[in-house]
């Protein structure tokens, strides 16, 4: 079963280059050391403006136990009195801080096939389903997923439900090169309606919906300079 972990912060503004700049060291660090344990970070460019996602893939819960929790791996990059002391002033940046593990959900997906690279830009869907309600949800997500093909809409869909967090969250990632592909994809109604018809696309649809208790849709860029991609 494939994780993802994903560790969400929120920058105080006034202290949000100083973070970074922290990271920033971390990568380099991390980088020159050829640590295991490679992250992208995704900055929320529409959305929750001032927000990282810093995204680590696992194959299964084992080899997320190999993880060391952040104060450790800051001792073991920068020594313990160093490490210790970026660890507190990062932590003195951050408005809010959230550490999520979500499973990968091929099923309710349309990923024909893996980009060799990560996306320079990520089309986040964050959905809470109703309780009760789940079932629901996840037909929602799987249709969208096999509509996409049919439909010949351009854009891939990845799905995962959280596991360790919300667990009525999903979350769904289409990945975007340039911001213009957008211009191409079809929004979720419009995609049933053409895949499955006026009737049963709009049926889906709406079902779907009365059972979700959030939706929110974000966009992430991906921030190389603090990211560690191997």
């Amino acid at each position: 079963m494939a994780l993802l972990n994903v560790l969400s912060v929120r920058m105080r503004p006034e202290c949000s280059r100083r973070y970074e700049e922290s990271v920033r060291r971390i990568a380099q660090r991390a980088a020159a050391r050829k640590e295991p344990g490679h992250w992208q970070a995704q900055e929320v460019a529409f959305g929750s403006i001032g927000t990282l996602y810093f995204v680590q893939e696992h194959t299964d819960w084992a080899a997320l136990g190999e993880q060391d929790p952040p104060p450790a791996y800051l001792a073991r990059l920068f020594g313990e009195r160093e490490g210790t002391k970026l660890y507190h002033e990062m932590a003195e940046c951050l408005a809010d801080l959230r550490y999520t593990v979500s499973r990968n959900r091929p099923d309710l997906s349309y990923a024909p096939h893996v980009a060799p690279v990560p996306p320079a830009l990520t089309l986040v869907t964050l959905l809470r389903a109703r309780p009760w309600s789940l079932p629901a949800c996840e037909e929602l997500i799987g249709k969208v997923a096999e509509a996409i093909p049919k439909a010949d809409d351009p854009s891939h869909l990845l799905a995962y439900q959280t596991v360790i967090g919300d667990l009525r969250t999903y979350w769904t990632v289409r990945p975007i090169q340039r911001i213009e592909a957008l211009d191409r994809v079809l929004p979720p109604q419009e995609l049933l309606v053409r895949a499955f018809g006026a009737e049963e696309g709009d049926r889906i649809y709406r079902k779907g919906i009365d059972a979700l208790q959030h939706a929110e849709r974000q966009m992430t860029v991906l921030r190389p300079d603090l990211s560690y991609l191997g």
